[in-house]
């Protein structure tokens, strides 16, 4: 686990380290256009992560029972490849436009973000192989290099002056280091269900996934999508996209990658959910509320010391951009123990519920487009866990009932 922590805190510090770059590398409506394609991109790869949930309880569930069925996770990855292939080139050749905003070409953009949720399905089938066998080594080796890809090619755009094509092509390039680790990791691994029943459970936890990754990395796209560039009455749209961004970076991209190890955790401690969940929740909300200080104490400097002028943002809206990212986390969390303990219904509505009402926030409340991303961000996430833990009292009831 060890191996795997480090490999977090760098993916989290790679990511920062490439929108910095990109921000000095880029004008200012070409940086927002990369972000809004990064946020499309890792939406998408989030919806997938569906695959490597489900690939990763199930291959632990099979190895702890002893049951194996005849799901095989490989094919059905490549099913779902293909089908996300054709859509995100249907759908990218509609919306990348209004993104993009003639920051980059369209077809380009298109055929990358394409190519690149390919791979990724393939991904995020192997990240759930090994963290359901416990290889967490090879795991983090997996992490580290998807990252790792990414920030050097970042760091070679900015010291050569390359342009946006260059940043398209960082975004999703990462996704083809599963190629690398690939070697030596067992190719008949099966799960503990069916092939109609894997299908089934991949759907939904993509579902809630895909819910998940448009609360998490979305909300940047459906932001730029939806509002002039002036929109914004104390900072610009780009400056707000690039603090929300910066503020999630630290909690949420870490324990992302540990979504697989939680799963675990709580599928091993099933009979005590509440006390499993309890310490990951407590650290994720105090993370949150040490990290809102630090960014109200020093994240003005940080961004006038390291950022241009369009992007300033005042410390107390960062504080609340942070705590924000925080409950987005506990959501995270609970989301795991409800996968877990198999309910996938309960699972999906939560994410679906946490979604709909922070884009309900975001699209429909009289406020300003500051104070609507602030309450969309805490409020549709604490509407999502409280549906979790819900059901993750029904679930510990209907145990108790069947012993």
């Amino acid at each position: 686990m060890r191996a795997l922590s480090l490999a977090t805190v760098f993916a989290a510090l790679a990511g920062f380290v490439v929108m910095y770059l990109a921000s000095w590398t880029l004008d200012t409506g070409g940086f927002a256009a990369f972000q809004a394609y990064w946020g499309l991109f890792f939406a998408a790869t989030g919806a997938l992560d569906g695959i490597m949930q489900e690939t990763t309880r199930g291959v632990s569930a099979a190895r702890s029972t002893g049951r194996h069925g005849t799901g095989r996770p490989w094919r059905l990855g490549a099913w779902i490849g293909g089908a996300v292939l054709v859509t995100a080139l249907l759908v990218g050749a509609v919306w990348l436009p209004a993104l993009l905003r003639g920051e980059a070409p369209v077809p380009l953009a298109t055929v990358f973000l394409a190519f690149g949720l390919l791979t990724y399905a393939f991904q995020a089938v192997l990240s759930g192989i090994l963290s359901g066998l416990g290889l967490w080594n090879r795991y983090a080796g997996l992490v580290a290099l998807d990252s790792g890809v990414r920030l050097l090619l970042a760091l070679l755009a900015w010291q050569l002056g390359w342009g946006m094509t260059t940043f398209l092509v960082i975004t999703v390039i990462g996704a083809l280091s599963w190629l690398i680790v690939l070697r030596g990791v067992p190719r008949g691994v099966l799960v503990d269900v069916s092939r109609a029943a894997l299908t089934r459970r991949v759907g939904s936890a993509m579902l809630a996934t895909g819910s998940s990754a448009a609360l998490i990395t979305g909300f940047p796209v459906f932001v730029q999508s939806t509002s002039e560039p002036d929109a914004g009455t104390v900072v610009t749209v780009a400056g707000i996209i690039n603090a929300v961004i910066l503020t999630r970076a630290p909690i949420l991209v870490p324990l992302q990658r540990f979504q697989s190890a939680l799963i675990v955790r709580f599928v091993e401690r099933r009979e005590s959910l509440y006390r499993a969940a309890a310490v990951p929740l407590l650290a994720v909300l105090g993370a949150g509320l040490v990290g809102a200080g630090l960014a109200w104490l020093l994240g003005p400097w940080i961004l006038t010391v390291f950022f241009r002028p369009d992007y300033f943002v005042p410390g107390g809206l960062l504080a609340v951009l942070t705590f924000a990212s925080a409950c987005t986390g506990a959501l995270m969390v609970t989301g795991a123990a409800t996968l877990a303990c198999e309910r996938h219904r309960a699972y999906v509505l939560g994410w679906a519920s946490a979604s709909v009402a922070a884009f309900g926030v975001l699209w429909l409340a009289p406020l300003s487009l500051e104070a609507g991303v602030c309450v969309a961000l805490i409020a549709g996430p604490l509407l999502g866990g409280l549906v979790h833990l819900a059901s993750l009292r029904g679930a510990l009831v209907a145990d108790r009932a069947g012993e």
